[in-house]
């Protein structure tokens, strides 16, 4: 099992001795400065959605169907205390963000997908139980490389970013976060394999990684276009059609012994094996191949064939 070297909880309770104060922000206020921030990751979240289902396909080998519904606003501790399932939980790290984003599998759907990977029907109930299995693991090795792809699509809806995995953990216990804000966004995939839906995957943003990306968010955009300036193409042609390039052939490359070259004299002569396969080399990148022949009474090179 793969263990990821996450961030120590912090719980903001009464309980704590000198319980720091959650951050105050208007991440989820209406028309509030930082309202921006849930507008964009509702784009990341479409995005998302649209994508799952063929990605998973494509892990699975079989026909399903996926149902993602928007995040709900959720306390960290209310979340976590809520997973009484059986499940594993995947780490990913994006952009600046120091904050992970966890995605939770549950230990149902990840059954069902071993089962339909090796051809079977998933009956709806039957679930593996206890150490997670050879197969199990090398399905969440897939699985994790599915959603990695999805989440790093998802987020270019509002920026580039890369985003990477960290690893798995089993128990939710072993998943440790600090957060200033106690809210998170979690939002449910419900995916139907063989006709039984399961509540298979849960994508958990901290607000506080949200706000720790809104500087990015805030950078232009470069847009591209498929439309050509063609004053600025013509002025390159011109250009590039006046930029000289060292061109050479190789006739042969022969090898010799110290002790050979170090008696070599004027009028010496070096054999050369006749060959129709001259390579032709611009800079240090052979372009095209050829022969030696003679135009003009002068050596000359005949293209035969580019690369």
């Amino acid at each position: 099992m793969s263990n990821p070297s996450p961030d120590v909880i912090q719980p903001t309770g009464a309980d704590t001795p000198a319980a720091k104060a959650p951050v105050e922000h208007s991440l989820l206020k209406k028309s509030g400065p930082d309202d921006t921030l849930l507008t964009a990751y509702r784009k990341v979240e479409k995005k998302l959605a649209s994508q799952l289902k063929n990605r998973l396909m494509n892990i699975v080998g079989c026909e399903l169907a996926v149902e993602m519904a928007s995040s709900d606003t959720s306390p960290y501790l209310d979340w976590h205390a809520a997973q009484e399932a059986d499940a594993v939980y995947l780490q990913y790290l994006f952009g600046v963000s120091k904050k992970p984003i966890w995605v939770r599998i549950s230990r149902l759907f990840l059954t069902a997908c071993v089962d339909c990977f090796f051809g079977g029907n998933f009956d709806g109930q039957t679930c593996t139980k206890g150490n997670l299995t050879r197969s199990e693991k090398a399905m969440i090795d897939r699985l994790a490389g599915a959603i990695c792809e999805n989440l790093t699509d998802g987020w270019s809806a509002v920026l580039e970013t890369k985003i990477r995995y960290a690893g798995f953990v089993h128990d939710k216990g072993d998943i440790e976060i600090e957060l200033d804000d106690p809210n998170i966004l979690v939002g449910s995939a419900r995916v139907a394999l063989s006709g039984h839906a399961i509540e298979a995957i849960d994508f958990v943003q901290s607000i506080d990684g949200l706000a720790e990306i809104e500087p990015q968010l805030n950078r232009p955009q470069s847009r591209e276009t498929d439309v050509v300036d063609p004053v600025w193409q013509s002025s390159m042609k011109d250009s590039l059609d006046q930029v000289y390039m060292p061109v050479r052939s190789v006739l042969a490359r022969p090898t010799m012994e110290l002790s050979q070259l170090s008696r070599m004299a004027v009028g010496d002569i070096l054999p050369v094996s006749p060959t129709d396969n001259v390579p032709l080399i611009i800079g240090d990148r052979v372009f095209a191949h050829g022969c030696i022949g003679e135009q003009n009474g002068g050596v000359a090179f005949k293209i035969k064939y580019f690369l």
